[in-house]
């Protein structure tokens, strides 16, 4: 890793791009910092947090692009919820220096310089974040974590100058998940460790084609002193391969694999050491996703040194969060499972494998342009019913096999019911839409709440 990072000239005119939490953060973040000149924007008429950025910015502009602001600009910060397709964005960010724009994450590299691990990847990342942060607690370091889930990192950057001014913060580590929107806009990270995850397509309605957004997310190992990629991704090693990357591999089983796991000893190894470092029997996570999702916190914290045995009780102890593949309730020998969090085909892939039993399965919602026809290898005999809700279901119903019972029933309300009405003793509920909520909730966590509510009230 050879990365430069620039200053940020405090004497500038920034201007920050959203007022999301993210826009929120950069402007406390920048304030800080002593910014004499900060300007936001918002193309929304009533965005969220006003107020509050009013309160602090010098010019502030809504209802669109401030073209005038946007000409004028020495910096430009841009919200990852903010599409840089815009022609005001492209205009602007063409005229400026690289070292000149950026996103929350680009303003957080220049900021600090302690151990950050950097997590990306289509799906797991909010797992693998926070298995990575519970193993940190155990080993005695102190956590920041956030980024794409929960806090902002310039509020843990923040959060940390305020921690070290009271008194000196021992062994900082910032875990940070990451999204592709993150890192569109961020080039000076540097990473103690950055993982892919894994890449299949996912967000086809921001980026042109699936190679775009997987180019985005090869672009965290660039700015990671160790990256760890999945051995099944013949793109992210070849991307480090070529660019002379120092890497170690991770999978579920294969040997070949610098960490895997004996899942009959349920033990996870190092090929370099041919044997067991970690066991994780005693986690409370189910599911061969979930194996995989501990390789790869364990792969994580063997490059940064932790002591296996504060890995092990990381992993012990570990808490699952909500809305992914999480039981939600047992009646009658039903279980209904709640992975409310499947908002992509893959996540719904790896769901799906993950149970041997009899299953009902209930898909749907926004389709964010998805390809539903890599889902049919998934739909076997193991699936005893595909129940549909959402207002998509077109881009779905096509691609399920005919000898697969399958009914549109719209409400996530009607499949429970129905399927509470023909499940037995021993079948697994799955509620793993592999779609967006927006069409009929505010997100995937109101979908969830939904589902749990309704099978507590069978």
């Amino acid at each position: 890793m050879n990365v430069a990072t620039p200053e940020i000239k405090r004497e500038a005119t920034h201007l920050v791009v959203g007022f999301g939490i993210t826009g929120l953060s950069m402007v406390k973040a920048l304030r800080k910092l002593g910014v004499k000149t900060l300007w936001a924007i918002d193309s929304r008429q009533t965005p969220p947090n006003h107020a509050d950025i009013e309160a602090i910015a010098d010019c502030v502009a809504v209802g669109g692009f401030d073209e005038v602001m946007l000409d004028q600009c020495d910096y430009l910060w841009i919200s990852p919820g903010v599409p840089l397709a815009t022609e005001a964005l492209q205009n602007a960010l063409a005229r400026l220096p690289k070292e000149q724009t950026g996103g929350d994450i680009e303003i957080f590299a220049r900021l600090v310089d302690d151990q950050i691990i950097g997590i990306t990847g289509t799906n797991g990342k909010s797992t693998v974040t926070t298995m990575v942060g519970n193993i940190v607690k155990e080993a005695g370091c102190s956590l920041y974590m956030g980024g794409n889930l929960g806090e902002p990192a310039l509020n843990l950057w923040m959060q940390y100058e305020e921690d070290q001014s009271v008194a000196n913060v021992e062994k900082p580590v910032f875990v940070l998940e990451l999204s592709s929107f993150q890192l569109e806009t961020t080039y000076s990270l540097q990473a103690s460790v950055g993982i892919i995850l894994n890449i299949a397509p996912d967000h086809l309605d921001r980026y042109p084609n699936f190679k775009a957004y997987q180019d985005t997310k090869l672009t965290l190992l660039d700015q990671s002193e160790i990256s760890i990629v999945p051995s099944d991704c013949p793109a992210a090693i070849e991307y480090c391969e070529k660019a002379g990357l120092s890497y170690q591999t991770f999978s579920l089983e294969d040997p070949q694999s610098n960490y895997y796991a004996d899942i009959a000893r349920k033990v996870i190894i190092k090929r370099t050491q041919a044997m067991p470092i970690v066991g994780y029997g005693q986690s409370r996570l189910g599911g061969f996703h979930n194996i995989l999702n501990m390789v790869s916190s364990v792969a994580i914290c063997d490059a940064l040194h932790l002591a296996h045995t504060a890995i092990e009780r990381g992993l012990e102890t570990y808490e699952p969060l909500p809305h992914r593949c999480v039981l939600a309730r047992e009646k009658d020998g039903v279980r209904y499972y709640n992975d409310s969090k499947a908002t992509n085909i893959p996540s719904t892939e790896a769901a799906i494998s993950g149970f041997a039993e009899p299953k009902w399965l209930i898909l749907g919602g926004v389709t964010k342009g998805q390809d539903f026809s890599t889902l049919t290898p998934e739909l076997d005999d193991s699936i005893k019913k595909v129940y549909l809700i959402g207002t998509e279901i077109s881009a779905i119903i096509s691609h399920i096999p005919k000898e697969i019972p399958h009914e549109y029933v719209e409400t996530l309300a009607r499949a429970v019911e129905k399927i509470d009405q023909e499940a037995t003793s021993g079948d697994v509920v799955l509620f793993s839409p592999a779609c967006a909520s927006f069409d009929q909730f505010k997100g995937f966590e109101a979908r969830g709440d939904h589902f749990i509510e309704l099978v507590n009230a069978l």
